[in-house]
C-alpha cells in the first residue's frame, strides 16, 4: 500500500499530511466506504457512492461533490499503481470534513483519500459471540458508516480475547441490529430474514445485494423486526460486508450450526455476481 489517492492526486503515503485541527483527525467527523476490487476493478461503486452521498446530506454538508466515473476511474489507477490489477483488494475511500468550527459540520473544508490493500486470505465461517451492551436507536449517528469508529474496533478486540471473531449487537429496544463490522441474516424454516433498518444497521452495501439476489433466485427473503426468540429459534446465521461477502457463523453462544444450503447457494450467486464483468 506504496501509494494513496487524496483530491484527485496520487501521493506516496508519507506524502500525504493532515492538519492537526482536521476533525476527521481529532474528532472522528468523517464517513467512509470500504470497496471490494476484483482483478483490478472496483465493485458496486456507484451504490457505495449513493450511500456516501446519504451519509454527507444526514450530516449537513452540501459542499462535497462526488463523480462516480471520476472516483471509478481512480480506484481502477490506484488498483494499478498498488500491484494490485489481480487477485481481490480493498479500497477505502474517506471525507473528512476538515479544519472547521466545532458548532458547523460544513465548513467547506472537506477532503477526501483513498487506500488499496491486498486482501488476505477470508475465513469461510466464523464464530460469534454476544455482545455486552445494545446499539443505540436514539444516537444521531445510526445507520451512518462514520469515521468514529471506535465503539467497532473495541466490539472486535473484545470478541478475539475472548476467542471469538465477531460480536452481535442488539438495540436498546432488544431488537436484533448488526454485527459488529457486518450485517446479520437468520435462516428460519426455509426463509432468510434480516432486521429492518429501523434497527438502527447499517444499510449495508452488500446486505442490499443479497437481498436482491435472493428475490431473482426465487430465495423467501424478508426484512423485518427480529427479537430474542427469532435468534434462538433460527437455523443458522450470517454476516455479509463489502470485502468478505456472506460469511457463515459456525457457532453462537454455544451451540454449533452446519451450513445451510439457501447460505451455499446465496454466497455462490454473490460470487458470481462480484466476478461479472458487467458490474
Amino acid at each position: 500500500m506504496g501509494v494513496v489517492w487524496c483530491d484527485g492526486r496520487f501521493l506516496k503515503k508519507h506524502e500525504l499530511k493532515v492538519s492537526p485541527f482536521d476533525r476527521g483527525l481529532c474528532h472522528g467527523l468523517s464517513l467512509f466506504e470500504t470497496i471490494l476490487g476484483v482483478n483490478g476493478r472496483p465493485r458496486l461503486v456507484t451504490e457505495h457512492l449513493d450511500r456516501l452521498r446519504l451519509g454527507l446530506e444526514r450530516l449537513g454538508v452540501l459542499s462535497v461533490e462526488l463523480s462516480d466515473e471520476g472516483l471509478r476511474n481512480a480506484m481502477i489507477a490506484l488498483l494499478e499503481k498498488n500491484n494490485l490489477a489481480e487477485g481481490t483488494a480493498r479500497i477505502r475511500l474517506a471525507v473528512s470534513l476538515g479544519v472547521g468550527p466545532v458548532n458547523r459540520t460544513d465548513s467547506g473544508e472537506a477532503w477526501a483519500w483513498m487506500t488499496a490493500s491486498e486482501v488476505g486470505e477470508i475465513s469461510q465461517n466464523i464464530r460469534m459471540t454476544l455482545a455486552p451492551w445494545r446499539r443505540d436507536t436514539e444516537s444521531v449517528l445510526r445507520g451512518l458508516k462514520v469515521g468514529n469508529y471506535a465503539e467497532h474496533l473495541i466490539a472486535m478486540d473484545l470478541a478475539r480475547r475472548e476467542g471469538f471473531d465477531e460480536m452481535l449487537f442488539y438495540n436498546t429496544s432488544d431488537e436484533l441490529c448488526e454485527a459488529a463490522m457486518a450485517n446479520i441474516f437468520l435462516i428460519r424454516g426455509g426463509t432468510v430474514l434480516t432486521p429492518s433498518l429501523d434497527s438502527g444497521c447499517l444499510a449495508g452495501v452488500t446486505r442490499a445485494l443479497v437481498m436482491r439476489l435472493a428475490a431473482t433466485h426465487g430465495i423467501p427473503c424478508k426484512e423485518k423486526p427480529l427479537g430474542r426468540a427469532d435468534v434462538k429459534k433460527a437455523d443458522g446465521f450470517f454476516l455479509t460486508s463489502s470485502v468478505k461477502g456472506p460469511v457463515w457463523v459456525s457457532e453462537f453462544q454455544g451451540k454449533s450450526y452446519e451450513e445451510h444450503a439457501l447460505f451455499s447457494a446465496i454466497r455462490g450467486k454473490w460470487v458470481e455476481e462480484m466476478t461479472s464483468v458487467d458490474r
